[in-house]
């Protein structure tokens, strides 16, 4: 597999990841899925995720979440 198509295969895995982080957000948060969609995208979490060099989409998506209620203290 060429370094193009790891690229993308990582990228897929991110983006399903995001909805399933999404759900959890809404559901610990009483939030809707669009609220929850807007919080994650405007957070650094975020950015953080979507970075490979911090490792933090390794993590598991309760941890991320985690991360974010710090981050908006919810």
């Amino acid at each position: 597999m060429s370094k193009e198509e790891h690229r993308q295969v990582r990228n897929i895995i991110r983006w399903n990841r995001i909805g399933c982080i999404v759900v959890k957000m809404s559901e610990r948060f009483h939030i809707s899925l669009t609220d929850a969609l807007d919080i994650f995208y405007q957070s650094n979490t975020c950015r953080r995720f979507h970075d490979e060099k911090t490792g933090l989409y390794l993590y598991g998506d309760n941890y991320i979440v985690e991360e974010l209620a710090q981050e908006f203290h919810l």
